[in-house]
C-alpha cells in the first residue's frame, strides 16, 4: 500500500506529465528523486527543471 506522500506525488507527476511546459524526460527524472533520497532537497528539482535546455525557472 502506498502512503500518503507517495499519492500526493503521482497526482503531481500525471499533472506534469500533461503540461505542454514539462517534457516527458523531466516527469521521469522526477519520478527518481523521492526514490533515490531519504530527504528531498530543492537542488535535485531544480537540476530537473533546468536540464534539457528548459532554461530558466518561472
Amino acid at each position: 500500500m502506498s502512503t500518503l506522500h507517495q499519492q500526493i506525488a503521482e497526482k503531481v507527476l500525471i499533472k506534469l506529465a500533461g503540461s505542454k511546459e514539462v517534457t516527458a524526460d523531466q516527469v521521469e527524472l522526477l519520478r527518481a528523486v523521492p526514490a533515490d533520497a531519504k530527504k528531498l532537497k530543492a537542488e535535485e528539482f531544480v537540476k530537473v527543471f533546468l536540464s534539457h535546455g528548459s532554461g530558466d525557472i518561472k
